[in-house]
């Protein structure tokens, strides 16, 4: 987040960092949880043949998938996101995607605490069940790695806008996919990236895919 204009948490904070900083409910402290912010997004939609008339690098929504997961935790599988996963294959199947691990160029999945960044990589299927830790730990979701995650900084870093946040993810990808991002920008110019938002009782999961 260091290199986002907007970022309310734009500093150098280390892993002893977090781990030093006060407990909330174990094992999650401080730090690994997003700051409130007041935040608004604007987004101008166009048809396809007005966008290409006003603009010569147009950014498509290619896919968008949503779900309504069951409010009974008791019901479900809290340590999986179906939610997150049901509305991926539905925005995936519109895009035509069928290889997301290989096909999807950056991730902006919802980050609210630090966990729900794995947890939302797994359900969109950039990775498998279990295996998101290990690709963050290896670097793979660097801003220069296989798989950019959050290359904006996520909630974590710039903030949570709480009801704006879906739309502040979109907003990334289409800053990344015109070569826009200033700082931030993904090298190896990005075609292809997806979004995803999530609300209410861990059950709402909303997914879009965008293509320059």
């Amino acid at each position: 987040a260091m290199g986002h204009p907007a970022a309310q948490v734009a500093s150098e904070i280390t892993v002893q960092d977090v781990l030093d900083s006060e407990l909330m409910v174990w094992p999650v402290n401080r730090l690994d949880v997003s700051p409130v912010s007041d935040g608004a997004v604007a987004v101008v939609l166009a048809a396809e043949d007005v966008a290409r008339r006003i603009t010569d690098k147009p950014v498509w929504i290619e896919g968008v998938g949503w779900n309504l997961d069951t409010a009974y935790w008791t019901n479900r599988d809290l340590a999986y996101p179906e939610y997150v996963e049901r509305a991926a294959r539905m925005a995936y199947n519109m895009a035509g995607i069928k290889e997301p691990r290989k096909e999807i160029n950056i991730a902006e999945p919802y980050d609210p605490f630090a966990y729900k960044e794995l947890h939302h990589m797994e359900g969109l299927m950039l990775c498998k069940r279990g295996e998101a830790p290990r690709l963050t730990a290896m670097g793979v979701t660097q801003r220069n790695g296989n798989l950019p995650v959050c290359p904006s900084g996520g909630l974590l870093g710039v903030g949570n806008p709480i009801a704006a946040a879906g739309l502040m993810k979109i907003c990334e990808l289409f800053w990344q996919l015109r070569g826009e991002a200033g700082k931030r920008q993904v090298p190896g110019s990005p075609r292809t990236g997806v979004a995803q938002a999530w609300g209410d009782l861990m059950q709402v999961g909303t997914v879009v895919v965008m293509r320059n």
